[in-house]
């Protein structure tokens, strides 16, 4: 009888640690590496949660995502414009309704995006980080010629060249999004009490297609978090100059040219002539449920478990 009790307590306790086992999702041993390439001006990054395309050339810097585990719906982002605004009401967002854009926009470059390379982090053979930048400077004239538009207003002003940097870190710490730095240098204000403006186009697409012209499903702002089905762009309150804090507003709406998608204006409060530094994220949510454990706790788990099927092999023989 006492033999009996111990091999069903020994079976027992083996199958209840082979459920917690399989309980435990399959991701959590899986997103051991990014996988990442260039190509044609595009970087390529996909780990287990989310695959990433960035193009810096032939467009506008260009962030295109989806969910590899469910590829129907893509999400793209474009940073497409920055410009100089007077703050009406001195709220500091920038409300395209009653804040003036002074001068033209900046439309951001097309062409001429050096890509720095890849730097890479490693564990165990695994690539677990990615680094690379983007970057280009470009001739801005505040008042261009032959527009048609009358920016008699603004002060006799040269144009001058600006400087744009992205920089983009890909983690496996956090798989399922993507943190991009903005680095804005050499910007020329035409006033000290303007606010800089900052505009992102979102849009969504059917899975393979290039470009995102349709409207961003469910789009809507949770916090400092813009979501759309299960894509996600974030944006964080603080940016740096120098070592100088700057606070940040977000404002969303329709785009101040012929962008499709909604538009979202990221205000930031003057700050001379010092060099801009700013980290939003894109991301997908996450549609797994349970625990998530490393490869330590994983191994440990195994190991108690062939110890227990041979302690049942051992019981069963006396």
């Amino acid at each position: 009888m006492i033999q009996m009790n111990l091999n069903r307590k020994a079976t027992l306790a083996f199958f209840a640690l082979m459920l917690v086992a399989i309980g435990v999702p399959l991701a959590a041993a899986q997103g051991n590496s990014v996988e990442y390439q260039y190509s044609a001006g595009i970087v390529s990054l996909t780990t287990d949660d989310i695959a990433i395309k960035v193009t810096g050339n032939n467009q506008a810097p260009h962030f295109h995502w989806w969910d590899p585990n469910t590829p129907t719906v893509d999400y793209h982002v474009m940073f497409v414009k920055m410009f100089e605004a007077n703050d009406t009401n001195t709220d500091d967002i920038f409300d395209s309704a009653t804040d003036n854009v002074i001068g033209a926009p900046f439309a951001l470059p097309t062409t001429d995006w050096d890509f720095s390379g890849f730097d890479t982090e490693e564990e165990g053979g695994n690539t677990t980080a990615v680094h690379f930048n983007f970057t280009t400077t470009a001739e801005y004239d505040p008042r261009p010629e032959g527009t048609g538009t009358d920016y008699g207003n603004l002060p006799s002003m040269p144009a001058f060249n600006v400087s744009i940097e992205v920089r983009v870190h890909m983690n496996l710490t956090n798989s399922g999004e993507m943190k991009f730095d903005l680095i804005v240098d050499g910007w020329d204000w035409t006033y000290d009490d303007s606010i800089l403006v900052l505009q992102f186009t979102v849009t969504e697409s059917t899975h393979g297609q290039l470009q995102g012209d349709d409207e961003p499903n469910g789009f809507q702002r949770d916090g400092t978090k813009f979501q759309f089905d299960a894509g996600y762009f974030e944006y964080e309150e603080t940016a740096f100059a120098a070592n100088n804090t700057l606070k940040v507003k977000a404002s969303y709406g329709e785009g101040i040219g012929m962008e499709a998608g909604e538009s979202i204006y990221l205000a930031f409060e003057y700050f001379g002539d010092e060099t801009l530094e700013y980290d939003p994220i894109l991301g997908i949510e996450s549609s797994t449920t349970g625990f998530v454990l490393d490869n330590t706790t994983l191994a440990l788990i195994g190991g108690a478990v062939v110890v227990l099927l041979i302690v049942v092999v051992v019981v069963k023989r006396r």
